[in-house]
């Protein structure tokens, strides 16, 4: 069965560009559920401190309370402890670096190992991101503007690992022979500016869905193709496509 509901920003050309969208109403960080905590839980059980980190200054004390006070949530006094009340994985910036994170759905990547890294340092290994380097000071500048609001970019892979986390250990653990041992997963990541213009938080919500859910839609199915096909063998490599780049074009 067809299921209309995903979130599917496959666009052909494939591009890393920052095609950010200013969004029009107000960000709410969501309320966590049981399913999203028992989940959170398990991976911090796994994983521990690779998931979280912070760089332990007033400053980022300073943004808690902004945050908790907007978003009328319990207090919290550490990355760790903000991220246990709501289903979005959270980091803070300052100027364009990351000074504290807690992702326990992290795409690829070790989260803890990224504080003290500015937006250009942690895309710097992403193939064919030139433009995004290029403008990578002036995005997290105009991100961080209180007087501009926030904005949303949506990402997305395929991925034969069903779980929400795709921390580097897990990466190959389960390899793909169709379409019915693949996941579909997208990010929502919301960037929304703190008060003072020069610290941001960034908001990522990710959805995982079986890849036959939408397979059956010749117009999704066609785009995912194309785009797949239109990326370079630097960036298949980067997103661990190639294999599945083989199984979706000899599953048309």
């Amino acid at each position: 069965m067809i299921n209309n509901n995903i979130l599917f920003p496959v666009k052909v050309p494939y591009s890393t560009a920052p095609d950010i969208v200013k969004l029009k109403d107000d960000f709410t960080l969501t309320p966590i559920s049981d399913r999203i905590r028992a989940n959170k839980l398990k991976e911090i059980d796994e994983f521990s401190s690779d998931l979280f980190n912070e760089i332990q200054s007033d400053n980022l004390l300073d943004c808690l309370n902004v945050i908790n006070a907007k978003y009328n949530l319990p207090d919290s006094t550490t990355i760790l402890d903000l991220a246990m009340n709501v289903e979005e994985d959270i980091a803070i910036l300052k100027s364009g670096k990351v000074i504290a994170i807690c992702f326990c759905s992290p795409s690829g990547f070790i989260p803890a190992q990224i504080v003290g890294k500015s937006f250009h340092e942690i895309h710097q290994p992403v193939p064919d991101s030139d433009l995004l380097l290029k403008m990578s000071d002036k995005l997290t500048s105009m991100m961080s503007d209180s007087s501009r609001g926030s904005y949303r970019r949506y990402v997305w892979t395929i991925t034969s690992n069903p779980s929400m986390s795709q921390h580097p250990s897990l990466k190959n653990k389960i390899i793909p022979e169709s379409i019915d041992d693949l996941y579909f997963r997208s990010e929502s990541q919301t960037t929304i500016p703190i008060g003072d213009n020069v610290h941001m938080l960034f908001a990522v919500k990710v959805e995982m869905n079986p890849l036959s859910s939408i397979w059956e839609d010749c117009e999704k199915r066609n785009l995912l193709i194309n785009s797949i096909d239109s990326m370079s063998d630097a960036m298949l490599d980067y997103k661990n496509l190639k294999l599945i780049k083989s199984i979706l074009n000899n599953s048309k």
